[in-house]
């Protein structure tokens, strides 16, 4: 079969790293359609993936309506000249759109409730929908859930071992911390917030007396704060988790990533709160990996608890008990999409 992979993100390439991998191995073949956003293009280069890009993402709401079009556009002449029998993504409507106009099936992977988008537009369009077991909503016969978190897919001990030289090489000097702070311009973003730079300055000042401090952005850092900028390339950033003594950040990809490497975790965005996504409300109350935290006073007393009070020996505990329940999803997903 021929497959298409959507990728939007740096993340969506490592969840689907290893099940794109198992399909070659299987005979299949692949095309990986990316975007040029963020540090996306940078992994793949690294990681020496081929891949073909459909669009620049776009910031400004008028601007990604606008350019919608040109990204359909170049979407469909390659879906033309590919013919794949699956489009896979991570819940995109552009994938979903051109996979009915080329009479292909199209499978997305939501792990977020709240997207409007994904609800209202990209669901009932999708041959199949695949989410965690514990996402609250149910899509009907079209749904398929599977153990743990997509995380997993990428850094489940199995195939994933953080590399130490990372931390030499780079000049990276322990105990450390990693504030991760996104830009807040993606679709689903609209109308919440992480931290302001204010707030930013108090954190790195809490923290700094105890662990040296580096922050990965998704924008160009202010001044104040560009001498903590996290010098390792964009493919080492899951061992500088795995290493690191403490993350905070505004980020959701990020939390999970360093929660499930075993780094003490928190998490803080307009997202927290009695309607957060069930992922993060699973991985703090069921097995303690993550703390959700909205109020910034709290947030500040607790970084600064977790900074002076180690608690790495604790967290790398949780994740073992955390991977003994739920195991590896990758060829669970791969034996899905081959029996689409």
């Amino acid at each position: 079969m021929k497959y298409i992979f959507e990728l939007n993100h740096p993340k969506h390439y490592y969840q689907f790293k290893y099940v794109m991998q198992m399909l070659k191995n299987d005979g299949h073949d692949i095309l990986v359609l990316a975007r040029d956003k963020d540090v996306l293009l940078k992994v793949l280069e690294e990681e020496g993936v081929p891949y073909e890009i459909f669009g620049l993402h776009k910031k400004k709401m008028i601007e990604k309506i606008l350019g919608s079009f040109s990204l359909l556009r170049c979407y469909s002449k390659i879906v033309k000249r590919y013919r794949p029998d699956v489009i896979v993504s991570k819940a995109s409507l552009f994938g979903v759109l051109m996979a009915k106009k080329y009479k292909a099936k199209s499978v997305i992977f939501p792990d977020s409730e709240v997207v409007a988008l994904t609800n209202k537009h990209v669901v009932p369009r999708c041959t199949k929908v695949v989410t965690p077991e514990n996402f609250t909503l149910d899509y009907g016969e079209k749904h398929i859930r599977v153990k743990g978190v997509f995380e997993d897919c990428y850094l489940a001990p199995s195939v994933f071992q953080p590399n130490e030289k990372v931390i030499s090489e780079n000049g990276l000097k322990k105990p450390y911390v990693v504030f991760r702070f996104v830009g807040w311009f993606a679709n689903h973003d609209v109308n919440n917030s992480g931290f302001n730079l204010e707030e930013k300055m108090k954190l790195v000042k809490a923290v700094e007396p105890y662990m040296t401090v580096y922050i990965s952005s998704e924008k160009e850092l202010p001044e104040e704060l560009k001498k903590y900028k996290l010098p390792t390339p964009a493919s080492a950033i899951h061992s500088v988790l795995a290493f690191a003594d403490l993350y905070l950040g505004d980020s959701q990809t990020m939390a999970t990533e360093a929660a499930l490497l075993g780094t003490p975790a928190i998490r803080s965005n307009s997202f927290v709160g009695e309607n957060d996504m069930s992922n993060f409300k699973m991985l703090e109350q069921k097995y303690g990996l993550l703390r959700n935290i909205a109020p910034f006073d709290e947030v500040l007393k607790t970084v600064e608890d977790f900074a002076s009070n180690s608690r790495k020996e604790e967290w790398l505990k949780k994740k073992e008990a955390y991977y003994a329940a739920v195991g590896d999803v990758n060829r669970e997903i791969a034996d899905l999409l081959e029996k689409i």
